[in-house]
C-alpha cells in the first residue's frame, strides 16, 4: 500500500504535459451507480467527469462527484483492454452502501498499461492456486484492492505479505472475459514450490489478448434488448388481431376446423361428413338417372 501511495505521489508530482492518466477503478460494489453504469475493475480509466478532465488532484475527482450528486453525469472512460474510449452515464447519489458513486478509485497513467496482469501457466496439485480455483493459460493476476499488479515484484509482495492469511485477488479470465474475485492463502508451507503452487509469467508473450466481443456492439444491444422485444410483441399481438378480425365477423372461434385433424395422417378419416360441405360430399346429384331406366322393355 505505501508504494502504491508512493508511486500516486511521484505521478502528481511528475505529471508531464504528453502523460495521459485517470482515475483508475479498483473496485465497484455490488448494487451502486458504478455497477449501474457498468465500470469495468482493473481496465477502466475515468478521464473526465461532467465536461472536467480529471488531474492526479484527488480533490478533483471528489468535486466533480459532488456537484454531480442526483444528476446524471457524463464520464469519459478509457478502457484500456479493448482500447476504447466511451460516454459512461451516472447518476451519483446514496444509496445502501458507502460513498455516491459506490467504486473504489485511484489515479495512475496509461503508459504501459497493456503490460499489466499476470499470467497463470501451471497450477500445482494440492497448492493454494489449487484451492483458489485459479485457470491455467486462461487467469490473469491482475491485482487487489489496493494495488494492481505492475509486475511480479509487486504480486511477491502481497503474497509475503498475507502468507497465512487471506487476501482478495482480481483474476480476469480470457475464455469468459470477465473479472471475478478469488480468495487467495498463500502458504509457504504447503509442500511445494513458492507460496501459491503456480507457474506465472509475464512479459509480451503472456499479455491480456484483445477482446473477442465487439463490446461497443454488445453494449448497444444489452440497452436497446428491452425495447426492442416490446416493440416486437406489439408488432406481433397487432398482425394476430388483424388477421384474426375477418373470422371473427362471420363465424365464431367454435366452428372453425380442428387443426389437429387437417395435419395428422395418424386420424382416421371422420365416419361423418363435416359441415359446411354435408349436402355436396354425400348426395347424388339429381340428374343421373337409375340403373333401372336403362334395361330394355318387354312388350306384353
Amino acid at each position: 500500500t505505501n508504494k502504491l501511495v508512493a508511486a500516486v505521489g511521484a505521478m502528481g508530482s511528475g505529471q508531464s504535459a504528453e502523460e495521459v492518466g485517470g482515475y483508475r477503478v479498483f473496485k465497484v460494489h455490488s448494487g451502486s451507480p458504478a455497477e449501474e453504469a457498468g465500470l469495468e475493475v482493473f481496465f477502466d480509466f475515468v478521464t473526465e467527469i461532467g465536461g472536467k478532465k480529471m488531474d492526479s488532484d484527488q480533490a478533483s475527482f471528489y468535486h466533480a462527484i459532488q456537484e454531480a450528486v442526483n444528476q446524471r453525469t457524463k464520464m469519459v472512460v478509457h478502457n484500456i483492454r479493448t482500447q476504447d474510449v466511451r460516454d459512461v452515464l451516472v447518476t451519483p447519489r446514496k444509496w445502501a452502501g458507502n460513498g455516491l458513486l459506490g467504486a473504489l478509485v485511484r489515479y495512475d497513467t496509461l503508459d504501459n498499461a497493456e503490460s499489466q496482469g499476470i499470467r497463470v501457466l501451471n497450477v500445482f496439485e494440492n497448492s493454494p492456486a489449487r484451492q483458489a480455483g485459479l485457470v491455467p493459460y486462461k487467469d490473469f493476476l491482475l491485482g487487489t484492492t489496493e494495488v494492481m499488479f505492475r509486475d511480479l515484484d509487486e504480486l511477491v509482495e502481497i503474497v509475503n505479505l498475507f502468507d497465512g492469511r487471506k487476501v482478495q485477488i482480481y483474476v480476469y479470465n480470457s475464455d469468459s472475459e470477465t473479472i471475478r474475485e478469488v480468495t487467495l492463502v498463500p502458504d509457504s508451507k504447503w509442500g511445494g514450490h513458492g507460496c501459491i503452487g503456480a507457474d506465472i509469467r509475464t512479459g509480451i508473450l503472456h499479455r491480456i489478448p484483445p477482446p473477442r466481443k465487439n463490446v461497443a456492439a454488445l453494449n448497444h444491444t444489452q440497452a436497446t434488448l428491452p425495447h426492442l422485444q416490446q416493440q416486437q410483441q406489439q408488432q406481433q399481438t397487432h398482425a394476430l388481431q388483424s388477421a384474426l378480425s375477418p373470422v371473427a365477423a362471420h363465424a365464431q372461434p367454435a366452428a372453425l376446423p380442428d387443426a389437429t385433424q387437417l395435419v395428422d395422417p395418424a386420424q382416421p378419416l371422420p365416419t361423418q361428413p363435416q359441415q359446411p360441405h354435408e349436402a355436396v360430399a354425400v348426395q347424388p346429384p339429381a340428374a343421373v338417372p337409375q340403373p333401372a331406366s336403362v334395361e330394355p322393355q318387354v312388350a306384353s
